[in-house]
């Protein structure tokens, strides 16, 4: 029987767990650069716990069996995840104030760690925010932009510390680059070849066919010209809302060849493992795009949402086109741009990582009772 005293907090699900590469990918970050003594009550979904080795001195619920994550007595941690309302307010808004209510009203302290924060305009989401998460002890959010949009609801600037996306803090051994080429020739990609790799949404844009007609001719337009192109789910669950429909639409309005990785195989080790021979990756998620760069190649982002636009703001990269306002000739212009010639934008984005990654350790700044002894390398 777990007990309170074994424990020193609880971190609640934002994500954890529910099939998305980049959720996982931020907890394991999390979980590496806390004090290897802290041991934490996890609240995550269990639907995918093959992508990341969930670390045995934490103990772990499940969120659908809706435990009371107060009754603990503890602390809670929100780690990652980003806050909006574009999406709906079911998740995460609404989810988070179920979850946090217990916290508060047993005066519990609630910390926010290395969250994004898109401008909440709908008043919905607004009301929703002042309900409970206003409440929270302290905020370390990933950029400038995360704190404008938190001061604007309402949150006093002296509990908002800036610091950056877990994911820049994970570490992914090299070994896993021999594995990802015999993977992509199974699949049929020739890594020693110049290929892309996409990963596409449906979400709120599932119904839009003139959206995923003008990428499949932008990715012909690329094949034609000798890359190959292919297809990578970073958000594995099944469903029309999901990438794998996204990227067998588009597959079907291509004109040349092209490949789809296999879903709901990979762990976050192997996904680096694959992404590092790409030639270039075309991302619409804000995790794929970092996750290029984890892995040393070049992403092509199309913006999705607030963060994208707030991602690129901070790498320094374009934003010529978005999923709203498709472009495929700009998009095909500035692939090829890209493309020509990788290696400066490539030592250009190591630069940033390595200065994101430093901006992360600060995602710790109000709780240093949670941070490892003098850091991590």
């Amino acid at each position: 029987m777990t007990t309170p005293g074994d424990f020193h907090g609880v971190q609640i699900c934002t994500g954890l767990g529910a099939g998305n590469f980049g959720d996982d990918l931020m907890s394991a970050a999390f979980w590496s650069h806390i004090r290897p003594s802290v041991r934490l009550v996890v609240e995550a979904l269990d639907n995918y716990r093959h992508m990341v080795d969930y670390p045995t001195q934490h103990t772990y619920e499940n969120w659908l069996d809706g435990v009371d994550l107060g009754s603990y007595g503890l602390p809670g941690y929100c780690v990652g995840g980003t806050l909006a309302a574009r999406w709906g307010l079911d998740f995460p808004l609404r989810a988070l104030t179920t979850r946090l209510t217990p916290f508060l009203e047993r005066a519990l302290p609630v910390h926010f760690l290395g969250i994004g924060v898109d401008m909440i305009q709908v008043p919905e989401g607004r009301e929703l925010f002042q309900e409970a998460l206003i409440e929270a002890r302290s905020w370390t959010v990933r950029s400038q932009r995360c704190q404008n949009a938190l001061t604007d609801l309402g949150v006093p600037s002296e509990r908002i510390a800036v610091g950056a996306d877990w994911a820049w803090l994970y570490d992914s051994p090299a070994k896993n680059a021999s594995w990802g080429a015999d993977e992509w020739r199974d699949l049929g990609i020739e890594p020693d070849r110049p290929f892309v790799v996409a990963n596409l949404v449906n979400e709120i844009w599932a119904d839009n066919a003139e959206l995923k007609m003008s990428i499949a001719r932008a990715l012909d337009r690329l094949a034609k010209e000798g890359y190959q192109i292919a297809f990578f789910c970073n958000e594995i669950r099944p469903g029309a809302y999901y990438d794998h429909e996204a990227a067998v639409a588009t597959r079907g309005y291509m004109k040349e060849p092209s490949i789809l990785a296999r879903s709901e195989t990979y762990t976050l080790d192997q996904v680096l493992g694959l992404l590092c021979h790409a030639t270039a990756t075309i991302s619409q998620r804000y995790h794929f795009t970092v996750e290029s760069i984890l892995a040393g190649t070049v992403p092509i982002s199309i913006a999705r949402g607030d963060k994208m636009i707030e991602l690129l703001d901070d790498l320094e990269l374009p934003c010529a086109t978005t999923i709203d306002q498709f472009d495929a000739e700009v998009f095909v212009r500035d692939a090829f741009e890209t493309l020509r010639d990788t290696q400066p934008i490539r030592k250009q984005l190591q630069a940033k990582r390595f200065e994101l990654r430093e901006r992360a350790k600060q995602n710790l700044a109000f709780l240093p009772e949670l941070e490892a002894d003098g850091g991590r390398p």
